[in-house]
C-alpha cells in the first residue's frame, strides 16, 4: 500500500476540519479582495467573507458557473498581479472564449503534489516508465500527467500525435509500465492489438490509469483481463482542475476526495440544497489551495453521489462515485467538454448571418467516441461548385479542431432528412 504524503491523506477528521476551515477563510478574503467578480458577489448578497466559521457556512456563499468564467475572460478570476503568474493554461471551455487559467509557482508543487496522489494511489513508483496517450483536448492534462509522474521520479512518455499503432509499437519496444489514457482509448488501443496480432503478454505494463470518461466496471473488466493489470481512474474536470482531484486507490471502490486542498459538495442539480449521503447530485468544487486561480462553489456539471463508508486502504478522505451522467447540454466527447453553442458560433461565422440549421451526431466507433455534425445545406454556406463546397468543409472542420481540440465529421444534409428527427437545431442525437 503507498501513499504519496501519507500524513496528509491519513488526516484525522477534527484535523483535517481545522485545515480547511483556515484555508476557506483565506480563500474567501483573497477573492474577495483581489477578484472584482467575487466581490461584487459578496457585496450584493450582504456577505463578507468573516461571516464563513465553519465549513458547511460555505452553502451561504453563491455558485461560480462556466458562463461566470467566460465573462470574465481573460484575466478576470486572477488574484495575483500578473508578475506572480508562471504559467497561463488556456482550454476551450464551453463558451465563445476559452477558460484561462493562472498558476503561480506554489500553485504549480500544488498540483503537482495532487497529481502524484494520483499515480502513486494507481501504482506509479519512482522506476516507472510512464506513457501519456490522450486527446489533444486534453493537453493541459497532458503536462499535469507528465509533471506529477516526474515528481515522482517516473520517466515519462509524454503526449504525442503517433498513431495507435506506433503506440503500441513504443509501449512494447520502450518497455511501458504504466499507461495513462481515457478509458475508450484504452479499449481503442485493445482493438488494434487485436488487428495487429499484438500479444499483451508482450508487453511490460502494469497499470492502467484512466481519466476524462467514466469508468464503467464492464470496460475495467475487460481491460484488466485482456492487458493483466489493475485499471483505476482519476477525475478532475478537463477545463479548470487538474486529472487527479478525485482518484481510486486498489479497493476500487469510490474516488478520494483531495480534501486538504478541495472542498467538493454534492448538490440537487435544480435547487442547489445539499444531497444526502449516497444521493445523486452535481459536483460543486471549491479551491483551498489555489493562490492565482480560486474558485467559489463551481459547478462542474458532474453527477455523482457522496460514498460514507470508511475506505479499508488506510486513506481517510471523503470518497464521491465516479461520474455517472452530466447537467444540462454540455457533452463529454473523449474527455473533453463541449457544448453545442460552440459549433453553433462557428457556423454562423460562415453563413455569415442566420444561424444554419444542424445536429450533433455522437456514436462509437472501434470504442472512441466520434462527433459528426448533420448540417443543413443552404446557399448561404455553399454554392454549386465542388471545389468550393470542399473547401468550405475543410475550412469548417479546421475550426471546429481549434475551437474544441476534436475532428469532428461535417456531413450535408437536406432539409427534409434532419425534419424526421424532429430535433431543435442545435439538438444531439447520442448514438453512445
Amino acid at each position: 500500500m503507498k501513499f504519496w504524503n501519507g500524513e496528509n491523506e491519513q488526516m484525522v477528521k477534527e484535523d483535517l476540519e481545522q485545515v480547511q476551515l483556515e484555508r476557506l477563510q483565506s480563500t474567501l478574503n483573497r477573492a474577495y479582495k483581489n477578484v472584482q467578480f467575487y466581490g461584487r458577489q459578496f457585496d450584493s448578497l450582504g456577505i463578507h467573507p468573516n461571516a464563513v466559521s465553519s465549513v458547511e457556512d460555505i452553502t451561504k456563499l453563491p455558485f461560480t458557473t462556466r458562463k461566470d468564467l467566460g465573462d470574465n475572460y481573460p484575466y478576470g478570476l486572477f488574484a495575483v498581479p500578473l508578475r506572480d503568474i508562471v504559467r497561463i493554461s488556456p482550454s476551450a471551455g464551453t463558451a465563445v472564449k476559452p477558460v484561462v487559467v493562472g498558476y503561480t509557482k506554489g500553485d504549480l508543487k500544488v498540483r503537482d503534489t495532487i497529481t502524484a496522489r494520483f499515480l502513486t494511489a494507481g501504482g506509479v513508483i519512482d522506476t516507472d516508465i510512464v506513457q501519456i496517450c490522450l486527446n489533444p483536448g486534453l493537453s493541459g492534462w497532458g503536462r499535469a500527467l507528465k509533471e506529477g509522474a516526474e515528481h515522482i521520479g517516473a520517466s515519462v512518455m509524454p503526449m504525442s500525435h503517433m498513431s495507435t499503432s506506433k503506440q503500441l509499437m513504443a509501449m512494447e519496444d520502450y518497455r511501458t509500465s504504466v499507461l495513462l489514457t481515457t478509458p475508450s482509448y484504452a479499449m481503442h488501443m485493445l482493438g488494434v492489438m487485436d488487428a495487429m496480432n499484438t500479444d499483451a503478454k508482450r508487453l511490460a505494463l502494469k497499470a492502467i490509469l484512466v481519466v476524462g470518461e467514466p469508468l464503467t466496471q464492464e470496460t475495467r473488466g475487460v481491460l484488466e483481463a485482456a492487458f493483466h493489470v489493475d485499471v483505476t481512474a482519476g477525475y478532475g474536470p478537463s477545463d479548470v482542475m487538474g486529472p487527479g482531484i478525485a482518484f481510486e486507490c486498489h479497493e476500487k471502490n469510490g474516488l478520494h476526495i483531495c480534501e486538504d486542498h478541495l472542498l467538493v459538495e454534492i448538490v440537487d442539480p435544480d435547487s442547489g440544497d445539499p444531497c444526502a449521503s449516497g444521493q445523486t447530485g452535481e459536483v460543486v468544487l471549491t479551491t483551498l489551495t489555489a493562490r492565482a486561480f480560486p474558485l467559489i462553489r463551481f459547478r462542474t456539471g458532474d453527477l455523482a453521489s457522496a460514498v460514507a463508508e470508511t475506505c479499508p486502504c488506510g486513506r481517510t478522505l471523503a470518497r464521491m462515485t465516479g461520474i455517472t451522467g452530466h447537467t444540462g447540454e454540455v457533452l463529454t466527447i473523449r474527455g473533453v467538454k463541449v457544448h453545442p453553442a460552440q459549433i453553433e458560433r462557428i457556423l454562423k461565422g460562415a453563413s455569415g448571418a442566420s444561424s444554419p440549421r444542424f445536429l450533433v451526431h455522437l456514436y462509437k466507433e472501434k470504442h472512441l467516441d466520434m462527433i459528426e455534425i448533420w448540417l443543413e445545406i443552404t446557399d448561404a454556406i455553399f454554392s454549386d461548385e465542388v471545389k468550393v463546397v470542399e473547401k468550405a468543409l475543410i475550412r469548417l472542420r479546421q475550426q471546429m479542431f481549434q475551437m474544441l481540440g476534436l475532428e469532428a465529421a461535417i456531413k450535408l444534409m437536406e432539409a427534409s432528412t434532419l425534419d424526421r428527427y424532429a430535433a431543435p437545431s442545435g439538438g444531439v442525437i447520442d448514438d453512445r
